[in-house]
């Protein structure tokens, strides 16, 4: 008499539905490892091209005059080519309000004119003008939580 486990242990093995089975688990579990490396390798190419998760920042604003390095805030007032006031004589055109700083930066490899003002809904706005040619950049709500 031959013994039950023995011989349930052979039929499972050669059971086409069994065999079927161990395939499917085997397919997807090569699949799902496919995907996780797929996934991990993904999350260094995007940080290397600057993009996150965090997809509602704004793109950097781009000026006229491109800076590169680290550049002493005494010497960006000789890059620009139009003056502070007449920088804030724009921005107090494109936003109406009380300016409440300004200043010119170099900001992601362009230099620019930064001011904020409050509006008169009591919101604060940044607007950025643009050093070469005294155009408006970008003009908001203030975000940041400086």
């Amino acid at each position: 008499m031959t013994d039950c486990r023995t011989q349930s242990a052979y039929h499972d093995r050669t059971n086409p539905q069994n065999q079927i089975m161990k395939k499917t688990t085997h397919l997807l579990m090569a699949l799902g490892c496919l995907t996780a490396l797929a996934g991990i390798t993904t999350i260094p190419a995007m940080a290397k091209d600057g993009q996150t998760e965090d997809s509602s920042k704004k793109p950097a604003v781009v000026s006229s005059i491109h800076v590169a390095g680290e550049v002493d805030d005494a010497d960006l007032p000789g890059l620009a080519k139009i003056s502070f006031d007449d920088a804030l004589k724009a921005a107090e055109k494109a936003v109406k309000g009380n300016v409440i700083q300004g200043e010119l930066e170099a900001e992601d490899g362009s230099l620019m004119y930064s001011f904020e003002i409050v509006g008169p809904d009591k919101t604060v706005n940044q607007v950025e003008i643009d050093p070469g040619n005294g155009k408006v950049l970008s003009a908001g709500v203030d975000k940041s939580d400086d």
